[in-house]
């Protein structure tokens, strides 16, 4: 199993952001209010927020997740993290906050050759798994009504790939680090049992799941071999 961490990659340039705009605020300030993008001023008459020095390292969390989709559903894979970074500027996904996955998973999986669909039910969700397949989450962070993001404190994108007889669901996330499910809001969850760190893999419950993708539309985008 192929396990890649977006930390690992400062050395890698990522340009996104380049209609990051107040146009792009207005589309998503529901989402953008949600959330913690403190450093992000959305004003109108504003510049688009694009660095042309921002690198995978902070925004490569989508670029992760197709390399090790692929990884999972394709034996002996060949599409690496610098395929998956063409990907995302042919089909025009860095333009917003790292990689929109609405343009590049269909992007994805046509070249890969995969079926492809979102949704936001953990029932087809599950139906997906069950047959093979593996699902790109849409994750968000810390909310104005004090909740704390468990994989992330802004948006993120992690890796489902199996559900467990217990119910627990099977996940990747790109940007782990050995302390960061040690926070307070997920220690919690990690001393009850409801999120469980194995290495590099982490099993949470439906609920959780639930919960983080639920400020977006789909939350989850499934692949699976045709």
């Amino acid at each position: 199993m192929k396990y890649v961490n977006q930390l690992d990659y400062p050395h890698l340039l990522y340009k996104t952001g380049l209609k990051l705009d107040y146009d792009y605020y207005l589309a998503n300030k529901e989402r953008i209010d949600a959330s913690n993008f403190g450093p992000l001023k959305f004003e109108p008459g504003m510049k688009p927020l694009a660095n042309p020095q921002t690198t995978v390292a902070p925004a490569g969390c989508g670029l992760c997740c197709a390399v090790m989709a692929a990884d999972q559903l394709t034996p002996n894979s060949t599409f690496t993290l610098e395929d998956a970074l063409d990907l995302s500027y042919a089909s025009h996904a860095n333009e917003g906050i790292g990689t929109e996955y609405d343009p590049f998973a269909p992007a994805f999986a046509e070249k890969m050759g995969y079926e492809f669909k979102g949704t936001n039910s953990l029932e087809e969700l599950d139906a997906w798994l069950a047959t093979g397949g593996v699902a790109v989450a849409k994750a968000g962070g810390d909310r104005k009504d004090g909740h704390i993001g468990v994989f992330t404190h802004g948006w993120h994108y992690i890796l489902v790939f199996a559900k467990r007889a217990d119910g627990k669901y099977a996940i990747l996330d790109p940007s782990q680090t050995p302390t960061k499910y040690d926070e307070p809001g997920r220690k919690e969850l990690c001393e009850k049992g409801d999120l469980i760190v194995d290495g590099n893999i982490l099993y949470a419950t439906g609920e959780i799941l639930a919960e983080e993708v639920k400020l977006f539309d789909p939350g989850f985008y499934m692949f699976r071999r045709k």
